[in-house]
């Protein structure tokens, strides 16, 4: 009986744990967005552009990226976490991308 119980005290504080975790890390993402969006923001005013609306990746979707802006930082974390990419095209044109990214689960690295 008692087994049992530690058992399900082990599920329960690692769901909980989980849960907490996602909930971060959703957290952090969408302040690195936020913080992307400003920089964006700014860098277009400054360089007379029109500010990018944000689009999401599409497997096969072309991307002609002739100048790097800005992207979003990563995130520590062993789950799937969105980042923003922004960037001037050969045409000189402003885009902004969302695609997921695989985090690097440093904890479990040796």
């Amino acid at each position: 009986m008692n087994i049992t119980k530690v058992a399900l005290a082990v599920v329960l504080l690692s769901s909980t744990q989980l849960a907490f975790s996602k909930s971060s890390v959703e957290q952090v993402s969408q302040k690195y967005q936020e913080q992307h969006a400003e920089i964006i923001q700014k860098y277009a005013i400054k360089n007379n552009k029109k500010v990018p609306i944000v689009v999401d990746y599409k497997y096969g979707m072309k991307i002609d990226v002739a100048k790097l802006i800005h992207q979003t930082r990563d995130i520590e974390t062993c789950g799937n976490f969105k980042k923003i990419m922004s960037y001037e095209d050969s045409q000189g044109k402003l885009h902004s991308v969302r695609y997921t990214k695989l985090g690097s689960c440093r904890s479990q690295q040796g």
